[in-house]
């Protein structure tokens, strides 16, 4: 594993999908805190404090299909901390096709993860585990296997007619 590799960090997340309707939006935790991953890494509170202030400077981490960065499926609208964990408002890019599947995969509970790409800024490690204190977050993206089982969404709208330019406002 080259350098590069060891600081971009995949953590994944479960999501659970409470209501689907007409706007697009995907809204829920990306990441929680203090739950040990199976990649060995806790997430501290205010991790993401950097990141939130990028974000509100313009540099919007991707949604993602996969980690697959050819594939990005919507737009991360707000994420913001609280304390559970990383909270986040996209919406899909109903325009897509691999969106428009996206969709009918978490209609169809088909799939129902998270899962974060990274950079770590710093950590701490105590008792053999790595505690991260800040990330620069990259990505978002809809996975099939999760590794954090309490990170949820809370809720998932779609636009009924795909073809439908919809605003979306937070």
């Amino acid at each position: 594993m080259t350098k590069t590799q060891s600081l971009n960090k995949q953590k994944e997340d479960k999501m659970e999908i409470k209501s689907l309707n007409e706007q697009g939006e995907i809204e829920g935790y990306a990441s929680v805190f203090g739950e040990l991953d199976r990649n060995g890494d806790i997430v501290e509170r205010g991790a993401f404090k950097k990141t939130i202030k990028e974000f509100s400077e313009g540099k919007k981490p991707k949604l993602l299909w996969q980690h697959d960065t050819t594939e990005p499926i919507g737009i991360i609208d707000k994420l913001f901390e609280d304390d559970h964990g990383l909270f986040i408002k996209a919406h899909l890019l109903m325009d897509l096709p691999k969106a428009r599947e996206v969709y009918l995969l978490l209609k169809s509970k088909a799939l129902d993860s998270f899962s974060i790409g990274y950079k770590i800024r710093n950590h701490f490690v105590r008792n053999n585990k790595k505690h991260l204190t800040d990330i620069e977050l990259l990505e978002v993206s809809i996975v099939t296997f999760p590794a954090c089982q309490s990170a949820t969404i809370d809720a998932v709208k779609f636009a009924q007619n795909l073809n439908q330019n919809t605003k979306i406002v937070f």
